[in-house]
């Protein structure tokens, strides 16, 4: 088990920021060489937590993280947030550093960026890492019924409230009996110093919006990367398999002892996955390459 709990670095690097047309701004880190992963925050995460989990990856490849527009260093524009504007700020974002076509890493919810993104602009996207999906490959009602109670309880009891029904969920059983009270703390002063009822709110309220549609998970023909924690509240391996079936290029790593961001409990088996994963994906794509007939 990580010995991550209670340290972690969530000091910004830098105050590197885009301008949104309509009127915020989107903090973002980008540093490294290699093939560009991009790491795209779940609504409970800022941009620097990447930092305690990403170190080997670090060293192989360039990593590009933001703090989505309605939290931590990035501004919210005057409108509520939509759930395409997270989509086309990852756009403006790759647009801005000159990517032209990414990895996708994202987490619980933020798996539905990386999915619409993936939807709306497949060129932009060598492949897919998406771990503890918060989408079902079985339709959209459970979480429709999840994030509606969790809006309820962040209106009525703000973040605190959140946190602690969250909490139990989220991280597996070794970790909750093995932090004791002490992880428990750690985690929720993190939780309540840097993330604002209001910003969690506007995102959540827009992911109400989205259809998950099993049948479009067909049409991610990009290498897909399936990372889930064998204690997942959302997952069970029945659903990993559904997942399995309707995605066409996918496979998938379940970490033994870890729960729903599983990167918490075992940042070491996931950046093998992931690197192995970009690796094989990078290494097809020069097959591919080589294959071609050159130009007359």
């Amino acid at each position: 088990m990580s010995n991550t709990f209670g340290v972690l670095d969530v000091r910004y690097k830098n105050h590197e920021a885009i301008a949104l047309p309509d009127g915020g701004e989107l903090y973002y880190e980008d540093s490294g060489e290699g093939a560009p992963l991009t790491f795209i925050n779940n609504f409970y995460i800022l941009s620097p937590v990447w930092g305690n989990f990403t170190q080997d990856l670090a060293k192989e490849f360039r990593l590009i993280n933001y703090d989505l527009r309605n939290q931590g260093a990035s501004s919210p524009g005057p409108n509520p947030t939509t759930f395409d504007d997270h989509v086309e700020d990852l756009r403006r974002l790759l647009d801005h550093r000159g990517i032209e076509k990414t990895y996708l890493v994202a987490t619980s919810i933020s798996t539905l960026i990386a999915r619409e993104f993936t939807y709306k602009y497949p060129e932009r996207v060598a492949g897919l890492v998406l771990i503890g999906p918060a989408f079902s490959p079985n339709g959209t009602l459970r979480r429709i019924l999840l994030s509606k109670h969790w809006l309820a309880t962040l209106e009525h009891g703000g973040t605190t409230a959140l946190f602690d029904m969250l909490y139990p969920l989220v991280f597996p059983d070794q970790l909750v009996h093995a932090g004791g009270k002490p992880a428990y703390l750690a985690l929720r002063d993190n939780f309540m110093s840097l993330l604002s009822k209001t910003g969690i709110a506007d995102s959540l309220k827009a992911s109400l919006d989205v259809d998950d549609d099993p049948e479009k998970l067909s049409t991610l023909t990009q290498p897909t990367l399936l990372i889930n924690g064998d204690g997942d509240f959302a997952w069970s391996r029945s659903v990993i398999e559904d997942a399995l079936q309707r995605i066409p290029n996918s496979q998938e790593v379940t970490l033994a002892r870890a729960g729903h961001v599983p990167f918490f409990d075992d940042p070491d088996g996931f950046q093998k996955a992931t690197a192995e994963f970009v690796r094989g994906c990078e290494a097809a794509r020069s097959e591919d390459g080589a294959r071609e007939p050159a130009a007359a």
